[in-house]
């Protein structure tokens, strides 16, 4: 049971609970009212069947009252709660679905890096024309979004980058890796396989073998970008 329907579930037995009081209070006024109805004239009389009229009809009216009251808040509850579950239902269909670009779907980034450096990304998308799509799994994969991380290798920053300077710095780092994506993408006329296999493997490995290295890390590194 989702959030919606727990929170619908949990208003409708409140309401039927009121709804069985109010129907209760309903039920013995109107048996007592007839009873005072048909009472003797001369017993009527003796007994303030006024007082005991009121004080019925005023239980009654209390019991509906906390009915509509219940409903109206039942009402608004479900209302806010669907409008959060869609909100939420949009945001995650936002981060788990694969971006396509060139018939390679592009795998998502996790929600919690969703943002991130977005503006950075944005401008080198924009500037050597690669998916954003893209620079931004090559990031999660290579450093998760940490942009002090350095392999054993030697290889720094956000897209791990092996040489320049200042490559702990995001928007260096992204730019110069933006930019080494984008010539291996051109060298390979758009095939991303082989573009991400020079990025990962080096352009020389690539042409020893022919296509995507044999190697397990490459191979791994491919099926977490793309696939």
């Amino acid at each position: 049971m989702n959030p919606v329907e727990q929170v619908i579930s949990a208003r409708q037995a409140e309401f039927q609970s009121a709804f069985q009081a109010a129907k209760q209070s309903a039920t013995t006024f109107e048996t007592k009212l007839n009873e005072r109805l048909n009472t003797p004239t001369t017993q009527t009389k003796a007994t303030n069947i006024q007082t005991v009229t009121d004080a019925e009809l005023a239980r009654a009216r209390e019991a509906y009252e906390a009915l509509i009251n219940k409903s109206e808040t039942a009402e608004s509850t479900s209302t806010t709660t669907s409008s959060s579950s869609a909100k939420t239902e949009a945001s995650t269909k936002a981060t788990t679905e694969s971006t396509v670009w060139n018939n390679y779907p592009i795998k998502p980034i996790s929600a919690e890096n969703e943002g991130k450096y977005s503006e950075l990304i944005k401008a080198a998308a924009e500037k050597y024309d690669v998916p954003e799509a893209l620079i931004k799994r090559v990031i999660q994969v290579e450093s998760n979004f940490n942009p002090n991380v350095t392999s054993s290798a030697g290889a720094t920053g956000l897209m791990q980058l092996m040489y320049g300077s200042n490559r702990t710095n995001p928007a260096t780092n992204i730019d110069s890796g933006t930019k080494q994506l984008a010539s291996y993408i051109k060298k390979y006329d758009g095939d991303l396989k082989l573009a991400l296999a020079a990025y990962n493997a080096g352009p020389g490995n690539v042409h020893k073998y022919g296509g995507v290295p044999p190697f397990k890390e490459t191979q791994n590194y491919l099926t977490k970008i793309i696939g």
